[in-house]
């Protein structure tokens, strides 16, 4: 197979897992806008997305992180080895372990959930957390449901039906969708909103158990093979614990350096940082997922040629991603104008949350080639060197939080979290050179990069010429209402 149709089958698959991801990031934002209409911005929306936080953090390890990258090759291979009885078996001995940890997870945090509330946010006041504990009480058990779908998924991806899983995400935001409609024509209290977000965790668990059971797999007995084959498990689950904790805490201290900040800075952090996740989401989380199976495979019969796809995977990401950042960047204002202004936010906070998003932008690259670095590492079975370099870039963030929020106030977080992408870049390829000998084509990259840089400099030189050309004329007809110089609009010039 030639190098242009590898290329091509990669984009193929990874706009077939993009294309769900794109179905989940609409309502994603469909859920922003109503988060924003029902909870304002202020004590509430902080209390109640810190509640939301806690969990969504979790699944990180005991979903679709550390859990999965440990729990799915083993059940892959039990079935592909015609090994279905073993399967089952080690299914009830997995669920049996890690589904009991989380439900005394779940149980320590029912009891104890303003001690949570505030090592979560610690600069919450008393009404604030007063806000947060029902929330979380009613959040938290989301994340029993989205575990358990996890090992549930393995058994479906062994015989290739990935549509399930991939909807899951989807499911969860339908429901949060319709809670939210539900709740602002009703008028009703938030804690419904909380059950109605964990009823679709509730959904997707029911839905992957439904279709697990559809395709004879069953829970078998436990045993002593059972058990040799979970410690394998769980060897491997701490390996992966290391770096996916890492990388949770790093988004965790920006809550908890969030919280220090006035009311309603924890959800301006979090509106800001939800569309700069769209570009990431759609296309660079499922092009470095598809990649781990590709990297693998080279990494066990050539090697060598690592630092080609290295290259290519980086020049790719660059390709997709500049123009992304750049829409969002043009579109930013526009965009919490539509989502925030009004009764329910401030045009100041609005103007807040414009800025967490341009800075937020600006390491839009680094976040993404980060996510192919660390799967590189993986593929070559190594797991304790990119946890070094997520160990210091998260003191670089935690020191720069500090830093930040003390001269810029809220901006010191974005541009802190932005600076510590860039040192796990930095740090994650020359840990890469130096331990395993793959090396970056910084030469070659870089002159791609000015290249593209410049045709799309030009591109916007002419597209802004055109748009504010057009904008000027139109400011000048009398006719056209939305650009009178008596009428101030949200389309007005910048």
């Amino acid at each position: 197979m030639s190098m242009n149709m590898s290329k091509k089958m990669l984009l193929k698959k990874t706009a077939q897992f993009g294309g769900v991801t794109f179905l989940s990031r609409l309502l994603g934002i469909t859920r922003e806008f109503l988060f924003v209409q029902f909870l304002g911005i202020g004590a509430m929306s902080d209390a109640f997305l810190t509640a939301l936080k806690i969990p969504y953090l979790l699944r990180r390890v005991f979903a679709e992180g550390a859990l999965s990258a440990a729990f799915v090759p083993a059940f892959v291979k039990k079935i592909r080895d015609g090994k279905k009885e073993e399967a089952h078996s080690l299914m009830s001995a997995s669920f049996l372990f890690f589904e009991g940890l989380v439900f005394f997870l779940t149980i320590f945090v029912v009891f104890k959930t303003r001690l949570v509330v505030r090592f979560a946010a610690p600069g919450f006041n008393e009404e604030q957390i007063a806000y947060a504990i029902p929330f979380l009480k009613l959040l938290f058990p989301l994340i029993f449901f989205i575990s358990s779908s996890a090992l549930l998924a393995a058994a479906l991806q062994s015989i290739n039906h990935f549509f399930i899983p991939s909807f899951a995400p989807a499911l969860l935001n339908i429901s949060t969708v319709s809670s939210l409609l539900i709740c602002l024509k009703y008028n009703l209290s938030p804690l419904w909103l909380s059950a109605g977000v964990l009823f679709g965790g509730l959904l997707i668990f029911i839905s992957h158990l439904i279709f697990y059971l559809k395709y004879s797999f069953s829970f078998g007995p436990l045993n002593q093979k059972a058990f040799i084959d979970l410690r394998s498990i769980l060897k491997k689950f701490a390996l992966s614990l290391l770096g996916i904790g890492i990388v949770e805490i790093n988004l965790f201290i920006d809550t908890m350096i969030g919280s220090m900040l006035p009311k309603g800075s924890v959800s301006l952090l979090h509106y800001g940082g939800r569309f700069m996740n769209i570009p990431l989401g759609i296309f660079a989380v499922s092009f470095s997922s598809i990649m781990l199976t590709q990297f693998s495979r080279v990494s066990l019969y050539a090697k060598g040629r690592l630092k080609f796809y290295l290259l290519e995977a980086a020049k790719l990401i660059t390709f997709v991603i500049i123009p992304a950042m750049l829409f969002l960047l043009f579109t930013s204002e526009k965009i919490f104008s539509l989502l925030m202004f009004g009764k329910k936010a401030t045009l100041d906070q609005v103007v807040i949350a414009r800025n967490v998003l341009v800075i937020y932008c600006l390491g839009l690259v680094f976040f993404a080639i980060n996510k192919i670095l660390l799967n590189m590492f993986y593929s070559l079975k190594d797991t304790f060197t990119p946890t070094i370099a997520l160990a210091i870039a998260t003191f670089v963030n935690l020191t720069g939080n500090l830093i930040g929020i003390h001269y810029w106030g809220i901006y010191g977080i974005p541009a802190s979290t932005v600076f510590s992408a860039f040192v796990l870049t930095l740090v994650s390829f020359i840990l890469l050179k130096k331990k395993h000998n793959v090396y970056f084509y910084s030469a070659n990259y870089f002159n791609f990069a000015f290249r593209y840089l410049l045709l799309i400099s030009i591109a916007v030189f002419i597209f802004l010429g055109g748009y504010f050309g057009v904008l000027n004329l139109l400011s000048n007809t009398s006719w056209f209402p939305f650009f009178s110089d008596n009428e101030s609009t949200i389309f007005a010039l910048p």
